[in-house]
């Protein structure tokens, strides 16, 4: 299905252009207004570590920045992670980076440069990514949320849950109360140790 990004979309002319081509269309809406929730979900599992980076950390990184003015007070910030990502998966000197108390968003941008290998390491950086941003928006809601190995076609058909099951454990983070945890990491609605 096609794309188009509609600019405007939040009333008049805009809102129904943007209606009308969901008919055949992916649509994405910009608006001015603030934004209630944000999903950071594309993801890429094959490829050259740099195009990997580029999808799962350094689009997620460039998009949450450039709308961090535009977030509304209590707004959601969800990234969809993966158990790869778990610390525990990745090289020491990755880990090592990556739980530094000093570690900054500038630092896993430059991270994207010279990506320390694929998807794995890839997740764990957009996990650290969700701590920092946790950081950086104390009015916002900001979690990682792993949808777990589904039956799509990253998955493939012999992944365990179904993609109403991953969708339920992001939809989750997406309706967190406005006093809800920020800066966790969570599947099914439960904290995880990734």
């Amino acid at each position: 299905m096609p794309t188009a990004l509609v600019t405007g979309a939040s009333r008049g002319i805009g809102l129904a252009v943007a209606r009308d081509l969901a008919k055949d269309h992916d649509v994405i809406l910009a608006v001015r207004d603030p934004v209630d929730v944000l999903v950071n979900n594309a993801g890429v599992y094959t490829g050259s570590p740099r195009d990997i980076w580029a999808v799962n950390v350094r689009g997620p990184l460039l998009l949450t920045r450039a709308l961090a003015g535009k977030l509304a007070k209590g707004a959601r910030v969800v990234m969809v992670t993966s158990g790869l990502g778990g610390l525990s998966n990745q090289a020491e000197s990755l880990r090592h980076k990556l739980q530094d108390p000093q570690l900054t968003i500038e630092d896993i941008l430059a991270l994207c440069e010279r990506p320390p290998g694929g998807y794995g390491p890839s997740k764990a950086a957009l996990n650290a990514l969700t701590r920092l941003f946790a950081g950086e928006l104390p009015n916002a809601r900001v979690n990682a949320a792993c949808p777990g190995w589904v039956r799509t076609d990253m998955g493939g058909p012999g992944a365990p849950r179904s993609v109403e099951q991953g969708a339920a454990s992001v939809l989750w983070a997406c309706r967190l109360a406005a006093d809800g945890p920020t800066g966790g990491l969570f599947r099914d609605g439960q904290p995880i140790g990734l």
